[in-house]
């Protein structure tokens, strides 16, 4: 019975000394956020990057170029019309059957085709946004994806794919 009542009184001990603690900690923090007017730091600039700040990594100009491992290809600054951003990705044509995307750190475009009949279109469309032809479109890393289907091929026009 001791034993039980000692350890009773400890417990007891303990969740007053923590509410105690707690006590203190916490309006000691708000007595600091109520010295000032304003409950936020005040600061000219924000660390959070803004959309203007976003767009500046992208490459200006009217083309940019390209490197493979033919050489590079200058193609048509797709940056300056990219639909979207994602992960990585510039997206840049979403369409109900297909996107085109360029992932940035391996230079190279996908083509995911959700309908696979739309592959000659979305490859149309690639070579106008790139403002190039089948040869040089050939030199450059480009993986089609077909949904459902576990392989990449290349461009259908280029000899040798995948």
């Amino acid at each position: 019975m001791k034993k039980t009542l000692y350890i009773f009184v400890v417990l007891v001990v303990i969740v007053i000394g923590g509410g105690i603690y707690s006590w203190f900690y916490y309006s000691r923090g708000g007595s600091q956020n109520n010295s000032s007017s304003s409950p936020l730091p005040q600061s000219s600039s924000s660390s959070l990057p803004t959309p203007s700040s976003v767009s500046d990594t992208f490459p200006k100009g009217e083309t940019i170029s390209i490197g493979t491992m033919e050489g590079s290809v200058v193609v048509k600054n797709f940056y300056n019309t990219v639909a979207d951003t994602d992960e990585g990705f510039a997206i840049l044509q979403d369409e109900d059957d297909y996107q085109i995307s360029y992932q940035r750190s391996t230079s190279k475009f996908y083509i995911y085709l959700r309908n696979a009949a739309s592959q000659s279109k979305a490859e149309s469309d690639l070579l106008n946004i790139l403002s190039i032809g089948q040869n040089d479109a050939c030199k450059l890393d480009v993986s089609v994806v077909i949904a459902g289907q576990s392989n990449e091929t290349g461009l259908s026009f280029c000899p040798g794919r995948y």
